[in-house]
């Protein structure tokens, strides 16, 4: 049924294309209701000014003399010609701009006698170098807009290898040795891929994130309180990483090469890309390896009531994990006439993982008299493959003012997991017993179809509104058999088990955003109806769920002067239980740590409110962001340490809803610029977190953290360039435990070669060895202290080479197009 239903959305959004059409017959797309007088216009040629020959696809921009907003704009045609119409009388200005070409500004007039002007302009060339993959005369390196500071890729990580390198450079951001993402500290954050949500989720995320090569990557857009037209997961906002994806007259491209100081760490990509009459089109290609050596402790102490210790075991690992992967894009763009684009986009990922350890174990009794040491060799062999594909259609009746959008997205998913588990006697290593073999299979299914719709009703009010269905199935089977004797007698467990997990949810939205006078206003509402079944095969267990949510957003923008301004926003967020977090079977870190899910989990909702006060000089921009954010029915890990699981002590690892968390702080972000030679970044973010349990668990926290980033990067000469940046987090204290603090530093020097159009480079990742990970819980009835080092350090070599003309669209800038009719992107 849930197929059929979206099979038919499939056909609805096909149609409505069509039925738009109808709707408006041959010839250009109306222009919104203006006052009868708008009847001027003005058309001319671009052309050089030297060979006078016409400058295809010229921009053009109208502004009202002495006034700064873009009224209208356009882009020339082939023949270098353009037109633009419903003029009021008045004196204008109008500037074009092309690559290449210098600007050139010439005022014009329209009077009620004389509606009509003809303006022609003689572009003159001036001298383009190209940098990396871009042309030197660029955009700003931080855009701040009213609701997401963007960064562009290539100054905030100028030798990043891959997407998960530039995200640790952003400020405000961080990566951890896992490859976790977090936004000011919490990790529960929406990652998108040019403003779709990823096409993989949970743990395989991080190593999907190594695959997408940095060379590809044009910007990061943090979005800390998105407005109720984005999906409202994420409970600290959105990440979306932009990619290049087309291309600029002609045909471009660029291969990158990388290798470490340390064995197994290497990368390779590429990128092409062309545009050819109505077709674009742009492929990339991306491998990575990436091994790490794994080395840390687990000790654990047991006491009785009187806090006198029992027992204790000492456990000591030695670990490689490995990773390696391969990475297909490619976009094909047909632009069907001048109003309606068709696009289709095509992501494959494949990857493998391996995971090769041995943990040395010391048991003590509470006198610390030795009891007993052996090892426990793990030995895990994980392989997946990613397909997603999306066919859009896009209709333009006037750029970025209306315009109708939508799509249909598929995606299936296929994991592989092996994982061979025995201990070994120190004194005979051949001894192998207590062997156990895990293996897990899983298929997700996704299928998404969604359209958006945008309308400028007068001049500084839109209305944005749409559907976006959702649809995702999980199979997934865990089969456990066990080798007690280690004489090659396998039973089955009655670990194993399997599950199906199916998801909808159906949501719809509506925002308005309206400027008056000095300010920028915005509101809106998404609806959403979901439901979820969780079921048990091996008990016949069903655990179905629905639920109805609203998700109402607001965002003021207030202008104080053309160098500040100030906003205060509110978004409502929700964050879903993922399937480990609701499958009730019991998986086992090592003998004595015990995962359990909990089927009865539900979502979390979160209300984030945050101010804001930017200011801009010559200097730079700084940005000061207090938040105060609320969650209700907040997932939580329940930690319990005198559990008993087939007559053994274990500490059980579970998730539990509390009653509620309360957090408040300020973000402090700026940018430095010293001239052309020194730039820098910096952001500073302190926060206070309150968890309360409720009447029905202990369990709470109250605890102050705060983390710094800076990024400074040096012009040593025109073709060399230094970079380094610092981060660090303070400890913080979680319900029964705390986090040790966290720092890395990275260093990294770029030069260009090859008149401009290659660049070599050496990036010293973490160079102090100090990345790493401890934390100490526990209870009354047991002390547990975990560190790991995650073996980041190495030093990076790579090499970059560019053809052609830069693979990428140039975004719309302010300058070259028309302006959005209020303060707020299109999406």
């Amino acid at each position: 049924m849930h197929r059929a239903l979206f099979a038919g959305l499939a056909l609805i959004l096909a149609g409505g294309a069509g039925a738009i059409h109808a709707q408006t017959p041959g010839g250009p797309p109306s222009s919104p209701p203006q006052a009868a007088a708008a009847n001027g216009e003005v058309r001319g040629t671009v052309t050089d000014a030297d060979i006078k020959a016409p400058i295809g696809r010229a921009s053009i921009a109208v502004r009202v003399r002495g006034e700064t907003p873009i009224l209208a704009g356009a882009i020339a045609g082939t023949d270098g010609s353009f037109r633009i119409q419903g003029l009021r009388p008045g004196t204008y200005t109008l500037r074009a701009t092309y690559i290449g070409y210098g600007p050139k500004i010439q005022e014009f007039t329209i009077d009620p006698a004389s509606p009509r002007a003809s303006v022609n302009v003689g572009l003159s060339k001036v001298a383009v170098a190209l940098q990396g993959v871009e042309v030197t005369a660029e955009r700003e390196a931080v855009t701040i807009e009213p609701d997401r500071n963007s960064y562009r890729a290539k100054d905030v990580a100028a030798t990043a290898t891959n997407a998960s390198d530039v995200l640790d450079a952003v400020p405000s951001v961080q990566v951890d040795g896992e490859g976790k993402v977090s936004l000011r500290g919490n990790e529960n954050v929406a990652i998108q891929i040019n403003g779709r949500p990823a096409p993989i989720r949970g743990p395989q995320l991080a190593a999907y994130l190594r695959q997408i090569p940095a060379s590809i990557v044009d910007r990061i857009e943090v979005v800390p309180t998105p407005s109720a037209r984005y999906d409202p997961e994420g409970m600290a906002g959105i990440i979306n990483i932009v990619l290049k994806q087309n291309a600029d007259l002609g045909t471009s491209g660029g291969v990158t090469l990388g290798s470490a100081t340390a064995a197994g760490r290497y990368n390779g990509s590429g990128n092409v890309a062309n545009q050819t009459g109505p077709w674009t089109l742009f492929g990339s290609y991306g491998f990575n390896s990436d091994d790490r050596e794994i080395v840390g402790i687990n000790d654990r102490e047991r006491y009785n009531a009187l806090r006198v210790p029992l027992s204790i075991t000492e456990q000591d690992i030695l670990g490689q994990n490995g990773n390696t992967g391969h990475n297909f894009n490619t976009t094909v763009d047909y632009k069907i006439n001048n109003r309606d684009v068709l696009t289709n986009v095509l992501a494959l990922n494949l990857r493998n993982s391996t995971d090769n350890s041995v943990s040395a174990y010391t048991e003590l009794n509470g006198s610390r008299t030795l009891l007993d040491r052996y090892d426990r060799v793990r030995d895990t062999d994980a392989k997946a493959f990613v397909f997603d594909y999306t066919l859009a259609f896009k209709r333009t009746l006037e750029p970025r003012k209306h315009e109708l959008a939508s799509e249909i997205r598929l995606n299936r998913s296929k994991d592989d997991d092996h994982t061979r588990l025995w201990r070994q006697s120190l004194a005979n290593p051949l001894s192998r017993v207590e062997g156990e073999d895990n293996d897990t299979d899983a298929l997700t299914r996704q299928v998404v179809g969604q359209v958006d719709y945008t309308r400028t009703l007068a001049e500084r009010t839109k209305l944005e509104t749409g559907y976006k269905g959702t649809g995702r199935w999980l199979d997934r089977d865990y089969v456990v058999r066990k080798d007690v004797t280690g004489t090659g007698s396998w039973v089955d467990s009655d670990l194993s088990n399997d599950f199906t997990f199916n998801e909808q949810v159906q949501a719809a939205y509506g925002v308005l955003s309206h400027g008056i006078g000095k300010f920028e206003l915005q509101g809106g509402l998404r609806a959403e109806y979901a439901n979820r079944d969780f079921s048990l095969t091996k008990t016949a267990e069903s655990f179905p769920f629905s639920y109805t949510s609203l998700f109402p957003s607001a965002v003021a923008n207030y202008k104080l002067s053309d160098a500040s301004q100030a906003k205060i926003s509110y978004s409502r967020r929700i964050r879903r239980p993922g399937t480990q977090e609701l499958n009730p079977f019991p998986v086992f870190f090592d003998v004595h740590n015990l995962f359990l899910g909990n089927p009865e989990l539900s979502p979390e909702y979160t209300d984030a409110f945050e101010l804001g006060f930017t200011r801009s000089g010559q200097l730079g921009t700084l940005q000061l962001s207090p938040f105060y954010r609320r969650t209700t029915d907040i997932i939580r890990v329940d930690i319990n340490t005198a559990d008993v699981f087939e007559g053994r002590e274990v500490t059980s690892v579970s998730f539990t809803n509390l009653a509620t968390s309360n957090s408040w702080g300020t973000d402090v972000n700026g940018q430095l610029r010293l001239g052309k030679k020194y730039s820098a970044f910096g952001s500073f973010n302190v926060f206070k977190m309150v968890t309360d349990g409720g009447s029905e668990s202990t369990l709470g926290s109250n605890a102050v953290t705060w983390s710094t980033r800076f990024n400074g990067t040096a012009q040593v000469t025109e073709t060399l360039t230094l970079q380094g940046s610092y981060f660090y987090r303070a400890p913080t204290k979680i319900e029964r435990g705390e986090f040790s603090r966290t720092q890395m530093a990275n260093l990294s020097l770029r030069q260009k070669i090859m008149s401009d159009k290659a660049t070599i480079s050496l990036r010293v990742v973490d160079p102090f060895n100090t990345m790493g990970m401890k934390i100490r819980t526990g209870d009354d009835n047991i002390m547990q202290f975990t560190e790991r080092k995650f073996g980041v350090r190495a030093a990076f070599l790579t090499f970059q080479y560019n053809f052609g003309q830069a693979p990428k669209i140039r975004q719309p800038r302010p300058e070259d197009q028309p302006a959005p009719t209020t303060g707020f992107p299109s999406g």
